[in-house]
């Protein structure tokens, strides 16, 4: 008697990946649907010997905005092996796991006084109890990016992901990144500004 290499296959209706529709969780992501509002802005948030964290701007949607960062990174007096490696540590910095005081931090000041920070559990306030029934909370997160460089130079595009319009106020954002020599440093925006723009989002689709 022989037997077929291949399990039978289970009859009845297969679900189909294709059918799976993504659901938005508000505090992870931008909207997809909206076409966001640019808040233009261009300073110098923080700066090392070789390295330059920058402002780009922030895309503003109806629950939050997106703040664009660019981090530029120039090889100075490193020889080959030393700028690998160098890159390589650009690169690494959001690796959530790695607890060293010299990685890089990012944190936000509202104007009603929470303070947020990028590495702490879902980017919630400082004093944020996870189980807290209230208001929900700000957040911030992460958006990704990428990068790109050569021999001489690499620059890499960061997003921050704050979850509801900040409230009126300033709105700071605040970096420091000791192993590339970066202090804690802040530039300060005017959130009035940002949340007026929130009016004029539309939709992606009619």
């Amino acid at each position: 008697m022989s037997f077929s290499f291949f399990p039978v296959e289970p009859s009845g209706d297969h679900e189909n990946p294709f059918d799976q529709r993504h659901e938005r969780q508000p505090s992870f992501e931008p909207p997809r649907d909206e076409v966001p509002v640019l808040f233009p802005a261009s300073e110098v948030v923080g700066r090392g010997d070789d390295v330059v964290i920058a402002l780009m701007g922030a895309r503003v949607y109806s629950d939050g905005i997106e703040i664009l960062l660019d981090r530029h990174l120039r090889r100075g007096g490193r020889d080959a092996r030393e700028w690998q490696l160098a890159q390589m540590d650009f690169n690494g910095h959001f690796h959530m796991g790695e607890r060293s005081p010299d990685r890089l931090r990012w944190g936000l000041a509202l104007g009603d006084g929470q303070h947020l920070l990028v590495d702490e559990a879902f980017g919630m306030r400082m004093d944020q109890d996870p189980s807290d029934e209230g208001p929900a909370p700000h957040t911030v997160r992460p958006t990704g990016g990428g990068g790109n460089g050569g021999a001489d130079e690499y620059v890499m595009h960061d997003g921050l992901w704050l979850h509801r319009l900040p409230p009126e106020g300033p709105l700071e954002i605040v970096v420091q990144w000791p192993a590339f020599g970066v202090a804690e440093s802040r530039v300060v925006l005017d959130a009035g500004r940002i949340r007026a723009l929130a009016a004029s989002v539309r939709p992606l689709w009619p």
